[in-house]
C-alpha cells in the first residue's frame, strides 16, 4: 500500500510536467538556415458577427526583404480576446493574385465558438516554410507587432444577432408542429366533453 500512495505522488507531480514538455514540443521550430519574417497582417473586416467572413492578408519576406514563395502554402492562426482564444493549425492560404509578391490571403468565417470583444489575428510562431529548410516567423505577429502602420489585424466580434425567420423555422418547424397538433387535440378533447355535458 505505501508503495501504491508513492507511485500516486510521483505520478501527480510528475503529470503537468508531462503537459508542459507536449505543449512546448508544439512550439519548437525545426533546425533551418534562415528566418522567415511576417512584416504585415490585415484583415478587411474590423467589425463583425457571426457568420460574417473575415479574409487576413499577410506578407511573408527573408531578413533581406526579398518576398519569400511559401511550400506549402499553409499557416497557422491564433485568434485571441479577454475572453478566449481559438487556433487554426495548418489552413490553406492563397496568394493574393500577383505571383512572388509574398501576399497571402487567409479567410475564415466567424461561428458561435470564436471568442468575442476586440480579437487580435496573428500569425503563429514558425507555422510558415519557404520548401527549402528555412522556417518562420520566430514569434507570433499581429498588425501590433509589425513595424507596419498600415496593418490592422484586430477585430470585433460581437454577439451573435437575432436568428431570421428561416433560421427560427428550421430550427423550431417541427417542435412547433407537434405543439400546434397537441392544442388542437386538446381543444378537440374540450369540445367534445363539452358538447357530452350539454347533451345530457
Amino acid at each position: 500500500m505505501p508503495i501504491i500512495l508513492l507511485m500516486l505522488f510521483v505520478l501527480s507531480f510528475s503529470a503537468p510536467f508531462v503537459a508542459l514538455a507536449q505543449t512546448t514540443a508544439t512550439r519548437q521550430c525545426p533546425t533551418y538556415l534562415t528566418n522567415l519574417l511576417v512584416d504585415y497582417v490585415n484583415s478587411n473586416l474590423h467589425t463583425v458577427v457571426v457568420g460574417d467572413t473575415v479574409i487576413t492578408t499577410f506578407h511573408v519576406v527573408y531578413p533581406d526583404g526579398t518576398p519569400v514563395t511559401l511550400s506549402p502554402e499553409t499557416a497557422s492562426f491564433s485568434w485571441v480576446s479577454s475572453l478566449g482564444q481559438k487556433i487554426f493549425e495548418n489552413v490553406p492560404v492563397v496568394p493574393t493574385g500577383v505571383p512572388g509578391s509574398g501576399y497571402y490571403n487567409y479567410t475564415e468565417t466567424v461561428t458561435n465558438d470564436f471568442p468575442t470583444g476586440e480579437v487580435t489575428i496573428s500569425v503563429l510562431f514558425c507555422c510558415l516554410s519557404d520548401g527549402l529548410g528555412n522556417y518562420g516567423s520566430t514569434d507570433d505577429v499581429s498588425s501590433i507587432t509589425t513595424l507596419t502602420t498600415t496593418d490592422d489585424s484586430i477585430v470585433n466580434i460581437g454577439p451573435p444577432g437575432p436568428p431570421t425567420l428561416p433560421e427560427l423555422l428550421a430550427t423550431y418547424a417541427i417542435p412547433i408542429v407537434i405543439a400546434a397538433l397537441l392544442i388542437i387535440a386538446l381543444l378537440l378533447l374540450i369540445a367534445r366533453s363539452r358538447k357530452k355535458k350539454t347533451s345530457t
